[in-house]
């Protein structure tokens, strides 16, 4: 008698969800048959945070930055369907879109985060935030015509001193460089520039900063957000036209008020086997998640890193085997985009910088694109292995 298929639901289309679904393309049909899978995600075509920099800055057309979902689920075998999941329920193992409700017997989680701006009066009704990707890149489309119309100077700001914030805005400012005369940048910080990095690489980025006439404020929270103007906890008032958020990382609230144990407001706990550590047939990866025992930044490294093993274990898990655990690496490749075709890389301490870095990024970057943007036989004629 053949075995009912366990289904396994997979949510967001995130960075380790696509090492999930190359892996499925990968198996056996026989093992593939015990598993029927879905995935729910909000976007089709699903961005690679890495090079947003050079997206925004022009660098790179949409469609080389972003992955098909539906080439990449329809070659794994996998039923995908666009939605935002708003409830999950632990109990009857069902999950609820606005639409429509989904049964699992076993479900990962991989829909990154957002910056925290829920706390900051004013600034979720007037700012433009980072994340997530598909909506930003909207609304900076749009406000590119708006600049392109523009009839007096303006003031972009964006808050948020870490890498998100100093490589979008040096992206921005690239891109819209002919109109430096009416466009004024500033970048604001509730601390110090790039905390965690090379203090040679804050550096250079700050020196990059002032080159392309970004203005640096270091050290100042936001208390509050005003239509044409931030106060800062200090009481100083900073005029602005448009507002930018890259601050850091803020979790969905769902999951923790399901019951799945949270951390750091809101944040799934996991173990090392990317396992919810008080569900163990919940799996997450990415932003979302944190494993207390091994705490790293939240960054689509890790994400990248993690995705491997969580789709070993997913099938582990199904076929009821051992699962392997995600060691964290403590030190890692930093290469942070410069505005133009510019770069500066950090590894171990080491601090590199100039063209022939961002030609170094530009090619790990295609190379990833290249791993996941053509639809693979389920044969394995054309999968990843094999190419």
């Amino acid at each position: 008698m053949t075995p009912t298929p366990k289904r396994l639901l997979l949510i967001g289309g995130g960075h380790a969800h696509l090492f999930v679904l190359e892996a499925l393309i990968k198996q056996p049909p026989d093992l593939r048959a015990r598993l029927d899978v879905t995935l729910l995600s909000r976007e089709l075509d699903t961005p690679y945070s890495g090079m947003l920099p050079g997206l925004v800055a022009g660098h790179y057309r949409t469609m080389e930055c972003h992955v098909d979902l539906r080439a990449l689920a329809a070659a794994a075998g996998v039923r995908l369907v666009q939605a935002t999941v708003k409830r999950l329920d632990l109990t009857g193992n069902r999950v609820f879109t606005d639409d429509e409700s989904w049964e699992f017997d076993l479900v990962s989680l991989d829909i990154g985060s957002t910056p925290p701006v829920d706390g900051i009066p004013g600034a979720a009704a007037t700012g433009l935030s980072v994340k997530p990707i598909d909506r930003f890149l909207q609304q900076w489309n749009e406000l590119q015509s708006r600049v392109d119309q523009l009839v007096r100077p303006v003031h972009m700001v964006m808050v948020g001193g870490g890498a998100g914030g100093v490589e979008l805005v040096l992206a921005m400012s690239y891109r819209l460089r002919a109109h430096r005369d009416r466009v004024k940048w500033s970048l604001v910080s509730r601390g110090e520039l790039l905390p965690g990095y090379p203090r040679r690489a804050a550096r250079l980025m700050a020196a990059r900063l002032t080159a392309a006439g970004v203005a640096i404020r270091t050290g100042s929270p936001i208390a509050r957000v005003e239509a044409d103007h931030l106060v800062f906890a200090d009481g100083s008032i900073a005029t602005c036209d448009q507002v930018l958020w890259a601050t850091g990382s803020a979790a969905a609230q769902w999951p923790s008020a399901a019951g799945l144990a949270s951390v750091d407001d809101g944040f799934i706990s996991i173990n090392p086997y990317l396992q919810s550590v008080s569900h163990p047939h919940v799996f997450a990866a990415g932003d979302m998640a944190t494993d207390i025992t091994q705490r790293r930044p939240k960054a689509g490294v890790f994400a990248v890193r993690q995705g491997p093993v969580l789709a070993e274990n997913l099938l582990r898990y199904a076929a009821g085997q051992p699962l392997l655990p995600y060691r964290a690496q403590r030190h890692y490749l930093s290469l942070l985009s410069g505005g133009g075709q510019h770069a500066v890389a950090s590894w171990y301490g080491l601090v590199w910088q100039g063209g022939w870095v961002w030609q170094w990024k530009n090619r790990i970057d295609r190379r990833f694109m290249q791993r996941f943007s053509h639809p693979f036989e389920s044969n394995g004629k054309n999968s990843p292995a094999r190419r």
